[in-house]
């Protein structure tokens, strides 16, 4: 108990009870300290709500910037122009690598072909007949060069068509295909000199979609 709380007294006559100067002090010390745990709760509550404000402010400020911005999303797909959802995210180092394996499937398979198409020009035509076999050869080489180059360019076209598809909107093996197809063979018919090859580039894109489909259904 605290010596100066305790009235002093210089005179027998004005003494007080000690018991009563005791419950008075303990109540006077009680009232005291309910109010300092008041006003300590009061000073909590102010600081909760602005720290609650506060951190509502941040979240809105971090969620605005990826509503606004066009940012990744919860399940980590980025919008894309089409407005759809992509979560493949495009480098020019894929894109290579994607025309790399293509040029490289077609032109050897172009080269397959263009060799038979010579083969067969060589039987059919009289002039080839009556040829050497140094010129023969030097046909045969020719169309094989040729179809390798333009099938290679035509097979690396596809699938760097699938890969920006994909990166676009990511429609699955399914739309990927069926965009690029229709893009790369409608090329081919508009040209004269490539309409003769659309049959091989078909089977060339029906070969890649067996090849997916075995894939997936192994996985």
């Amino acid at each position: 108990m605290p010596w100066s709380m305790v009235e002093q007294t210089p005179t027998a006559a004005d003494a007080i009870d000690p018991d009563t100067e005791k419950e008075r002090i303990f109540r006077q010390l009680r009232q005291e300290a309910a109010k300092e745990e008041a006003t300590a709760k009061a000073a909590l509550g102010e600081g909760a709500e602005e720290g609650s404000s506060g951190t509502a402010g941040q979240s809105e400020m971090s969620a605005s910037p990826g509503e606004a911005g066009g940012g990744v999303n919860a399940y980590g797909a980025k919008p894309t122009i089409l407005g759809m959802k992509s979560a493949v995210p495009y480098t020019n180092m894929d894109l290579f690598r994607n025309f790399a394996f293509g040029a490289t499937i077609g032109s050897i398979t172009g080269s397959v072909f263009g060799f038979m198409d010579g083969m067969r020009s060589a039987q059919d035509s009289p002039v080839l007949k009556n040829a050497s076999n140094m010129a023969k050869g030097r046909f045969l080489m020719q169309g094989a060069t040729r179809s390798g180059l333009m099938f290679g360019g035509i097979f690396g076209g596809f699938q760097s068509l699938k890969y920006g598809v994909r990166c676009l909107a990511d429609p699955g093996d399914v739309g990927e295909i069926a965009v690029a197809s229709a893009v790369s063979l409608g090329a081919m018919a508009i040209k004269p000199v490539t309409r003769p090859s659309i049959p091989y580039a078909g089977m060339l894109i029906a070969m890649d979609a067996f090849n997916i489909y075995m894939r997936d259904s192994t996985a």
